[in-house]
């Protein structure tokens, strides 16, 4: 009874620690309170995707890293952390918020939008293992692939 108890306190421990984006990019911070929560629902194909936001009108080197994570989903909705790095050039700072979002089933796509802190509405659509992102209005497109979380 007792090497049982110490089995699921340990467990507990495991599961509750906080995750971090192994070996992603290094200019984006994610909040030391993330804790995923629930299992990956069937429509999503991963809890956490990366990528770099570009402009095809802007040299290969300008863009924004960026990491975007189900942090709770229940039916069609979803908690996520939306978290970017430093990008000089477009005099933008690391950051990360959450956002809460309805998640909208089209065929076998899942769509969901929202309004990130510097304003501009971000629409994205799961197509099977990609996340394409893109600022409505504008040009600047992302996509994301899996990535990893790993615990600190």
């Amino acid at each position: 009874m007792r090497f049982r108890l110490i089995i699921l306190a340990i467990l507990c421990l495991v599961l509750t620690a906080p995750l971090h984006a192994a070996e992603l990019y290094s200019d984006v911070t994610l909040p030391k309170d993330l804790r995923l929560q629930g299992k990956t629902p069937s429509g999503l194909t991963a809890r956490a995707w990366s990528g770099r936001w570009t402009n095809p009108g802007s040299p290969p080197a300008e863009g924004l890293n960026a990491i975007l994570i189900f942090e709770k989903v229940a039916g069609k909705k979803a908690t996520i952390i939306y978290a970017f790095g430093d990008s000089p050039e477009l005099k933008i700072k690391p950051g990360w918020a959450r956002h809460k979002v309805n998640l909208l089933s089209e065929g076998k796509n899942v769509k969901f939008s929202f309004t990130s802190k510097l304003r501009n509405v971000m629409d994205f659509e799961l197509d099977g293992d990609k996340l394409k992102g893109s600022l409505r209005g504008k040009q600047v497109k992302v996509e994301m692939t899996p990535c990893e979380l790993g615990k600190k």
